[in-house]
């Protein structure tokens, strides 16, 4: 890496993590309201190398990491104003300010688009993800399977080219998912990319109307009537239309992959069928991508890509704590949802920049290494040493978390897999 690179990296931090620039947005959001002894500097980044390990699982600990890693050891912070600062609704507005400058602040382009993404100026990833909160929260977060049990949903909608997300919300677990999906005028010449949870019709005409373009999972009542069949290789198949596509089954055709064109209420669509014969059962891909332009191969691997959200979930919940805090308050909760994903964007973001080839698994897995000495390093503001730190990490990240080849099994279902294929 050229050292410019370290030298950029190192500016970025100290103005994010500048304490005049902390300090500010704290006094604005109403976080603070005087000088205390835990400052806005000390406070985010504790807590970001605290739940970067994925081990910590109690206010109590983190207090303990926050005292650890206090740069003024003659003032330990007591756990009470330590817990009555994190409790605080303006805690959690001054996390979602902080989430929003890095969102715009560390994303950059990790991936080129292969050539059949070209025409897009954005893949958008959709997704939602539920876990159990205290049940004593079942008033504010009820959960959807239990009455007396508590969960929260988070609706994420990532970034497939920078692998980041761009927006988050923070729900009850009861709330409808579609509610959350981008809105259709925002969607012009992006693609975007959602599973079953997300089927609404009205919704996908807005999207099309509005010049946007999708790859939805089918859910398996869909029975809509086919105007235009063809089978996986373009032949047209004139003896399935106008036909329900529930009627078509193994018997009446056995195509592997269907690819129509079909009809609801009047809203024509495309629809890919593929039948798994190891699993016995048949999957759908709704679109509005062209026949012309897209295959019905491409369909299913563009739609591959979507598993990035997926692995992005596991990455919070396993290796930044989403579901470990037996905390009663909803603020306290909240904050803590926030501030996980302000720790992985900073985990993420300094990784593969570090080193373009990382894993962010194995990166994830060994912040104890890499990532803790850096902000050991803002912690104590001793800027002339920043560079040499990154430099270190970009050292351990080469030689330790790099990608390693996927067995044969899984290597097709790999993002460079179906770029690759995109490709060709």
């Amino acid at each position: 890496m050229k050292p410019v690179t370290i030298i950029a990296i190192k500016h970025q931090l100290m103005q994010f993590f500048s304490d005049i620039s902390l300090q500010h947005i704290a006094f604005q959001c109403a976080f603070m309201k005087r000088i205390r002894n835990i400052e806005p500097h000390v406070l985010i980044l504790s807590l970001i190398a605290a739940l970067s390990t994925g081990k910590i699982t109690s206010i109590a600990q983190l207090h303990q990491k926050f005292n650890g890693l206090c740069p003024d050891k003659k003032q330990p912070v007591s756990y009470r104003p330590f817990y009555n600062q994190l409790r605080k609704a303006a805690f959690v507005e001054f996390v979602k300010i902080l989430v929003r400058f890095a969102m715009a602040q560390w994303v950059e382009k990790q991936v080129s688009s292969p050539q059949k993404l070209m025409k897009f100026k954005q893949v958008i990833l959709q997704d939602g993800s539920s876990f159990k909160v205290h049940s004593a929260l079942a008033d504010v977060f009820p959960y959807r399977f239990r009455t007396t049990g508590a969960a929260v949903e988070c609706h994420m909608t990532m970034s497939l080219l920078t692998q980041s997300p761009v927006k988050m919300t923070v729900t009850a677990d009861t709330a409808p998912e579609r509610a959350y999906l981008p809105v259709p005028a925002m969607l012009r010449d992006q693609l975007l990319l959602a599973d079953a949870g997300y089927v609404d019709f009205a919704y996908f005409e807005q999207v099309s109307l509005s010049g946007g373009s999708f790859i939805v999972r089918g859910s398996k009542s869909l029975n809509p009537q086919i105007v235009v069949a063809r089978n996986g290789q373009g032949k047209l198949l004139p003896k399935l239309l106008n036909k329900p596509l529930k009627s078509i089954t193994r018997r009446t055709n056995r195509s592997e992959v269907l690819d129509l064109i079909c009809r609801r209420n009047g809203y024509e669509f495309r629809l890919i069928r593929r039948w798994f014969a190891e699993e016995k059962r048949f999957c759908l891909w709704l679109s509005n991508l062209s026949v012309e332009e897209f295959t019905a191969n491409d369909i299913m691997d563009i739609y591959r890509c979507r598993w990035q959200v997926e692995l992005l979930f596991k990455e919070l919940k396993s290796h930044t704590n989403w579901h470990r805090f037996a905390t009663r308050k909803e603020t306290l909760v909240t904050g803590l949802i926030w501030l996980s994903l302000l720790a992985l964007l900073l985990r993420r973001s300094l990784a593969s920049r570090l080193f373009p080839a990382v894993s962010l698994l194995k990166a994830a897995q060994n912040t104890e290494v890499w990532l803790w000495p850096i902000i050991e390093n803002l912690l104590q503001r001793a800027w002339s040493e920043t560079g040499f730190w990154l430099e270190k990490a970009q050292a351990y990240l080469c030689q330790n978390a790099f990608k390693t080849p996927q067995r044969k099994s899984c290597k097709y279902k790999t993002l460079d897999a179906c770029f690759e294929r995109l490709n060709s």
